[in-house]
């Protein structure tokens, strides 16, 4: 067995600890759940070593703590989805994994989802175990995960019982009354998270919400489950894993949501060794933001053709400078707006946010209108709901405006922006009602 180890990926100002285990063929990238520690990978007094170094014995294993657990670098707030998709981007290419199976584990699957859908090219195949697509119950459409009394009851654990193995009848079930287990667990947790991070990782989960994400994604899936895991019943697993397209679902033996046993990483060699998974798919997971001048053919009538190209030029460097500082990439001009597309969803937000005062310092009040889906390239064109329903949105707006769609908001969880529900919203052309928001950053924050 060969033991890497522990090394730091960088994106941005943020240093991101991780290891490589094995060096066997193909790479799997274990996305972790609520708290991890690298550097208790292989402890012998550890419970998972095992597990690890049965993964790292056929792939190369690669395993990392997400920004403020572990050895990485602490931060103040938990960041939203896209920018923790960001640090596994850097992280893939700090350990030279080109093209990896994913594991997802527990809160570490819609991350895993989100990425595999923005960015298909890079993922053989991915794995999701004990996780769901929102973790928060939403009766009577989502009977699944937690209550907001549980919700509560947990928190309330994690501040009275932090590094001392709190939750751990719920993680572990009859394991937790193992003697010395609930000492290990402790040690595990302080090495982890500070209480603080523990109490605001899990708060953050309940916010999660990537279920109009599944049916974008094309990435061969493996969804595994087992009875007796309080987090992700199976029959909650089995509806993940129908709504994912290209996603198999299969059911471990009996045990807690804690468990990693022979059983799984056999289960996940099989999938991720047994067959070649290929990937030519041109669909990709995008977020589309439109940007339209308000009165532009009032303008050009009051301001003459050659004043309005100027101020027209004046426009397109003030857009791509904030697309290139949030990482934005214009599609096409639309007349008097633009049509870009981005990583994530929260870039685009704070991309309009900060475009709408610049161009309205040049004289110029725009409208912006941000979604995120499935959307299709078919050349240099692109196509797809995704871009008819941002469209829409953008159209609502009025001057000085930035709306989004609920999966917007959903996705932005942490990001510190606010979102202002106009209601359900008829979109033109859409049989169904689209939950629009009015996006607007708190007073004193620059992004």
């Amino acid at each position: 067995m060969i033991y890497g180890g522990v090394h730091y990926a960088v994106n941005g100002e943020f240093r991101l600890a991780y290891r490589v285990l094995g060096d066997g063929e193909p790479t799997l990238v274990w996305i972790p759940g609520w708290v991890s520690n690298v550097d208790m990978m292989d402890d012998p007094e550890s419970m998972f070593t095992g597990f690890f170094e049965q993964l790292a014995e056929q792939t190369r294993f690669v395993a990392w703590d997400k920004r403020g657990t572990g050895l990485s670098d602490p931060v103040i707030d938990v960041p939203p989805l896209d920018e923790r998709m960001d640090d596994l981007h850097a992280v893939l290419d700090a350990a030279g994994a080109q093209r990896p199976a994913l594991f997802g584990v527990s809160e570490g699957g819609p991350m895993s989802i989100l990425f595999a859908g923005t960015f298909p090219e890079r993922v053989r195949s991915l794995i999701l175990y004990g996780t769901l697509p929102r973790f928060a119950r939403e009766l009577p459409d989502y009977p699944w995960g937690f209550s907001p009394a549980q919700i509560a009851e947990f928190e309330d654990e994690i501040r009275q019982h932090w590094g001392e193995g709190a939750l751990a009848e719920a993680f572990f079930g009859p394991i937790a009354d193992v003697p010395g287990f609930r000492d290990f667990y402790g040690r595990v947790q302080r090495c982890a998270a500070s209480p603080r991070m523990a109490l605001m990782l899990w708060q953050a989960v309940s916010k999660i919400d990537v279920r109009p994400l599944l049916s974008s994604i094309r990435t061969p899936t493996l969804v595994l489950a087992r009875r007796g895991d309080l987090v992700a019943p199976p029959e909650a697993a089995r509806a993940l894993a129908d709504a994912i397209p290209a996603a198999t679902y299969q059911e471990l033996p009996p045990g807690p949501h804690g468990l990693f046993d022979d059983a799984m990483a056999s289960a996940i060699l099989d999938f991720v060794c047994g067959a070649t998974h290929d990937h030519n798919s041109e669909r990709v997971l995008s977020t589309v933001l439109f940007t339209d001048i308000v009165s532009s053919t009032e303008m050009l009538s009051a301001h003459g053709d050659s004043q309005w190209r100027h101020e027209l030029d004046v426009h397109d460097r003030v857009v791509d400078r904030l697309l290139s500082k949030f990482g934005g990439r214009r599609a096409k001009h639309t007349g008097d707006g633009v049509f870009a597309l981005f990583d994530g969803p929260t870039k685009a937000a704070r991309c309009g946010l900060e475009l709408v005062p610049a161009l309205a310092g040049k004289g110029m009040h725009v409208r912006v209108g941000v979604h995120i889906g499935e959307c299709e390239r078919r050349g240099d064109e692109w196509s797809g709901t995704a871009i008819h329903v941002g469209a829409r949105i953008g159209g609502m707006a009025g001057a000085d405006e930035v709306l989004a769609s609920r999966t917007v908001r959903d996705l932005s969880a942490g990001s510190g922006l606010r979102f202002e529900s106009l209601g359900p919203q008829r979109l033109k052309g859409f049989p169904e009602a689209t939950e629009v928001f009015r996006v607007t950053k708190p007073r004193g924050v620059a992004f």
